[in-house]
């Protein structure tokens, strides 16, 4: 990702390259290698990166996207990449909230023509009535507790419900929010 994406500011957000040194005792400890890397930040925290624990932490949806998939957060695009080449995929439904991360992170990944991104909070959006989903991934946290899972995770993913295809037209079919098993657990992501 940090070939693909330049560094850059719109409004509160920015694309910042960095680099974790051979030795840094703290990457070591969270299992993250020496190394080039980039990052979406607001002036508050770092809202995504392409670390190991992102690339970790979203495998399993990578691994398993398939059909008319949903992603709620664009973040830097390092789960869509991997995904929009995929066979099995016939579409990528990317909402991110904030225009500024479309314009600084959107228009600079190379997307094909499954990919759609509108702008617009997950929380309030709606789709039309017939829209379905085979695959319903959100992804707009930067850290995650009890808290989160139930006042925000748990919200979704009932609003969302209408959305995802029935299991007797998709047998694999699924929705799931990344680190909801941290989130539930109060587990530390690594």
């Amino acid at each position: 990702m940090h070939e693909i994406l330049k560094e850059g500011k719109i409004g509160k957000f920015e694309l910042k390259k960095f680099t974790i040194p051979d030795g840094d005792f703290r990457a070591i400890k969270d299992g993250i290698p020496s190394g080039d890397y980039i990052k979406l930040q607001d002036p508050s925290d770092v809202i995504m990166s392409n670390t190991s624990m992102e690339k970790r932490s979203n495998a399993r949806f990578i691994m398993d996207a398939r059909g008319d998939v949903f992603i709620a957060g664009l973040g830097i695009g390092l789960i869509v990449l991997p995904i929009q080449d995929k066979e099995e995929v016939n579409s990528i439904t990317i909402l991110e909230k904030f225009p500024e991360v479309i314009e600084l992170v959107g228009k600079q990944l190379p997307l094909n023509d499954k990919v759609k991104i509108i702008q617009g909070d997950v929380f309030d959006y709606e789709f039309p009535k017939e829209t379905k989903f085979d695959c319903l991934y959100f992804d707009i946290w930067n850290w995650v507790n009890s808290d989160v899972y139930e006042r925000e995770m748990k919200v979704l993913k009932k609003k969302y419900r209408k959305y995802k295809r029935l299991l007797k037209d998709n047998p694999s079919a699924f929705m799931k929010c990344w680190a909801e098993f941290e989130a539930k657990n109060d587990k530390r992501l690594r």
